[in-house]
């Protein structure tokens, strides 16, 4: 399905950016276990900080990184599984970055018209920004506590 027919289907649209850390994987599981009761599609999105000219090495990442987080989805339907949250997966889809993550989120959120950001709570103030100018409901996930954060 492409962007803009799932903008017509009247999908909610759940950006779950994803840096494979423990807490991207609970935004990850949270994200899953929240579309399960809407219609809605997930989009993961990994952002490549450091720049490169070398586009061989630039097409290398973004494949392994594609596969990495295809590879995080099986995991994470799996750790729902083993609680008993069944999860049929229809539409995720995987986007790369590259640039300062937090601003990178924030054109992403928009590009796609995220009703939801779904991440793992920042420890640095980088991401002040984004969380005071994400255009959508945002998410935090935090690392050890069950709880999370709605702003």
């Amino acid at each position: 399905m492409t962007d803009s027919a799932a903008k017509g289907s009247g999908k909610l649209k759940l950006l779950v950016p994803i840096n494979f850390s423990h807490k991207s994987e609970r935004a990850l599981d949270f994200a899953l276990m929240y579309a399960r009761h809407l219609n809605a599609d997930i989009y993961l999105f990994h952002v490549f900080e450091e720049a490169t000219k070398d586009y061989r090495q630039l097409d290398r990442l973004t494949e392994e990184h594609l596969e990495r987080m295809k590879q995080q989805v099986i995991l994470a339907v799996e750790r729902l599984a083993q609680v008993g949250i069944e999860h049929t997966v229809d539409d995720i889809y995987r986007r790369i970055g590259g640039g300062k993550p937090a601003g990178e989120i924030l054109q992403m959120a928009s590009g796609i018209g995220a009703d939801m950001i779904v991440m793992g709570a920042s420890t640095t103030g980088a991401f002040k920004k984004l969380i005071a100018d994400a255009p959508c409901t945002l998410v935090l996930v935090k690392e050890k506590d069950t709880g999370f954060v709605v702003t």
